[in-house]
């Protein structure tokens, strides 16, 4: 898929540049004694006072290390008190006249044909380059080609504003307040006809050591554009701009780059009104990202664009930090939904600078909310079912009841349909027929009971990654079986390194990889066609009963050691393999054995409440767990199993004359209604094809069946 050579690279050893031109610019006994300056000890910049200097501008400096210390220091180690954080020493610069000089340093070349210098005496000044003499732009103009985006900032972002944060904004109708009984019908809010996808890849090179993908957006279009975002943060130096990408799979090139401030992630583009969402944690310097403020920015840009224009900032601190992953989504370019919190979105107003509703996400695990295609529709998966609301209103539209809660949802690229994970089964529900029955299949597969991310290639197949099985898995409901398993290889940049950096749209895989040619390493976005080579081929000879390897009328054999209870857990066992049309016999392939046990002795500690959560007392008490287990082989390979055990809880309320060894121990007792109570399916899936009947390796090359 993505080309082995690359069109361009970048090797500039800028430290050596920028060294060099602040060598070039150190003037000598530029430093007077009692001068505050910067000497550079240890690998820091660090502040000292100047005692005295050479003639050829050596300096004898004094600074803190465990106490007062003197050292000369050459030229290029000491820096005014002005310069700091420079990424140019203090220099003359002059306008186009040349009677009017003043000294100062640059603190950056700007993305709008400026530089931002400060001067002697601390004040910082914004000065476009059409007011320098020409000396001076073809100074900046070197410097920018030399040391590249180290001297670079992106534009300025917005003033941040205040739109009244979390204490104001209605809350949504709660779930509980649609009546599974009276479904309405939803216009189908089908993909946009522009975002169509095509195979193709395009790679290049990186700009800096540290450059990573941080989103990769599929927009579509006449070009088929890719957005793709690098970002390039450094604890020990200045981070470099975030740069956006505009990559044609049409022409098979990166179109244009365009760059954001340094900090800014990339986290949506809504190509009918040109905006660009971004999120930022602003923050002291030297002080942790975990302490930074969540702010969100809406920026206005286009491939056709020079340069991204800044909109609206503003504060989107909900208190918690920045300690999950940032998620918003730009519903119609005015509305801003939010990932508030863990179990709160907010809607923002951006025109009326304020909150148009909140969502109290009813859900311990809360799964990500869901957009249908063309962003009409909010799909939210919670403990009871999704609830559907219109995305700009937040007003409650439906409810699509679950037994056992929502894991994950996907809304088809027609708009009709819905397929929602309820633990290890998928219900796929036609939204336009209010009438119709939800269609429901067992999911082993991609089943979870935490969350998964959902997708449709298609109109019959469903694709997850939050199943057991590690990858991608497409689970058909045509034949009702999980048809193939998709795995990345080393080259593909996983998730966690960004935000969006896989996504399924129009039957297509869009996502990133990292390329190399010799020495040289680089990066890839591009996008390919779904299934891939063979599955087509494969599901059309495929039968629901292909992959079973246990089924009604397969002989299996029972051993059961649960000692006392041996009787009881016989009849209950022998029950479910009656009801599931099993047939019982001696010396059977497929064995079923249960057994009941303890576990190894554990000590766990537990500490009587004190103020401001410090214990007061402790008490270490020993606890053996009771364990029940049921385990189905066919030959020496497992093909299901389940079971149960006890334990200590985690908190436990004593009262007067009650000791915590007595309380934990009303705990452990053996558990032989596990065996009751367990549900066996009466079809179980052959283990070598419980993820798919076939497996393809995502690579930097495409889909590679293996």
């Amino acid at each position: 898929m993505f080309p082995r050579i690359f069109s361009s690279w970048v090797a500039i050893t800028v430290l050596a540049v920028i060294l060099s031109l602040f060598a070039s610019s150190v003037p000598a006994a530029d430093y007077n004694p009692g001068d505050l300056i910067e000497v550079f000890f240890l690998n820091k910049w660090t502040p000292a006072v100047v005692i005295e200097t050479d003639k050829r501008g050596n300096v004898l400096a004094e600074y803190e290390f465990v106490g007062p210390k003197r050292e000369v220091f050459k030229p290029e180690a000491v820096r005014a008190a002005y310069e700091s954080g420079a990424i140019l020493r203090g220099r003359l610069w002059t306008d186009p006249s040349g009677k009017f000089k003043t000294k100062a340093a640059l603190l950056s070349v700007n993305d709008d044909d400026s530089i931002t210098i400060r001067k002697q005496d601390m004040t910082e000044l914004k000065m476009p380059l059409a007011n320098l003499s020409e000396a001076d732009k073809a100074f900046v103009k070197k410097l920018k080609k030399e040391a590249g985006l180290k001297v670079m900032a992106g534009p300025e972002p917005p003033p941040l504003e205040d739109f009244g944060g979390g204490a104001f904004g209605s809350y949504a109708v709660p779930f509980n307040a649609a009546d599974p009984n009276q479904r309405v019908v939803l216009s189908p809010d089908p993909l946009p006809s522009y975002l169509k996808m095509r195979q193709g890849g395009v790679a290049f090179g990186l700009d800096a050591d540290g450059d990573k993908l941080g989103a990769v957006l599929p927009l579509g279009g006449p070009d088929c554009w890719i957005l793709a975002a690098i970002e390039n943060e450094s604890p020990w130096e200045k981070s470099l701009p975030t740069r956006i990408l505009w990559v044609s799979l049409t022409k098979q090139k990166v179109e244009k780059k365009q760059l954001l401030p340094a900090g800014e992630a990339v986290l949506d583009y809504h190509p009918p009104s040109r905006r660009l969402l971004t999120f930022a944690s602003l923050r002291a310097e030297g002080e942790h990202h975990w302490n930074g403020k969540p702010v969100l920015t809406l920026w206005e840009t286009s491939p056709t664009e020079e340069k991204v224009k800044p909109i609206v900032r503003w504060n989107a601190d909900s208190g918690e930090g920045v300690f999950h992953e940032p998620w918003a989504r730009i519903i119609d370019g005015n509305t801003v939904l939010q990932r508030y919190k863990k179990q709160e979105y907010i809607a923002w107003d951006v025109s009326a600078k304020g909150i148009k509703y909140r969502i109290a996400q009813e859900s311990f695990f809360a799964p990500l909310a869901v957009l249908s295609p063309g962003r009409r529709y909010l799909f939210l998966p919670e403990d009871n079912g999704v609830r559907v609301m219109e995305a700009t209103t937040g007003n409650l539209l439906l409810g699509l009841p679950t037994k056992n809660g929502a894991s994950g949802v996907a809304v088809s690229d027609d708009g009709r349909k819905a397929a929602v994970l309820e633990d290890f089964n998928l219900v796929v529900w036609d939204l336009t027929d209010p009438q119709a029955e939800p269609e429901r299949y067992e999911a082993q597969a991609i089943g979870t009971p935490f969350r998964a991310d959902l997708s449709f290639v298609g109109d019959q197949r469903i694709m997850s990654d939050g199943g057991w099985a590690g990858g991608n898995v497409l689970f058909s409901t045509k034949t009702k079986i999980a048809l193939w398993n998709y795995r990345y290889d080393h080259s593909a940049v996983h998730e966690d390194k960004g935000r969006r950096m896989r996504e399924i749209v129009d039957k297509h895989l869009v996502y990133a990889a990292t390329v190399q040619s010799g020495s040289q390493r680089g990066l890839a976005v591009g996008a390919v066609k779904l299934p891939g080579p063979r599955v087509d081929e494969i599901e059309a000879v495929t039968t629901y009963e292909s992959p079973l390897i246990i089924k009604p009328g397969t002989q299996v054999s029972l051993s059961v050691a649960t000692g006392q209870y041996d009787a009881q857990v016989r009849r209950a066992l022998e029950a479910k393999i009656q009801k599931n049309g099993w047939v019982l016999t001696d010396n059977a392939k497929v064995t079923i054995t249960a057994t009941m046990g303890q576990s190894e002795t554990q000590t766990i500690t537990y500490g009587s409440g004190g103020f401001f959560g410090r214990s007061q007392n402790s008490e270490t008490v020993s606890v053996t767990p009771f364990y029940s287990s049921l385990v189905i082989k066919v030959g020496d390979v497992v093909a299901w199993q389940g079971g149960t055990s006890t334990g200590a809880p985690p908190v436990i309320w004593l009262r007067e004359g009650q000791t915590a060894q007595g309380e934990v121990n009303k705990w452990q007792s053996p558990q032989p209604g596990f065996f009751d109570m367990v549900d066996v399916p009466a079809e179980i899936i052959d283990p070598a094809k419980r993820n798919g009947l076939g497996t393809t390796e995502v690579t930097n090359r495409g889909l590679i069946v293996k």
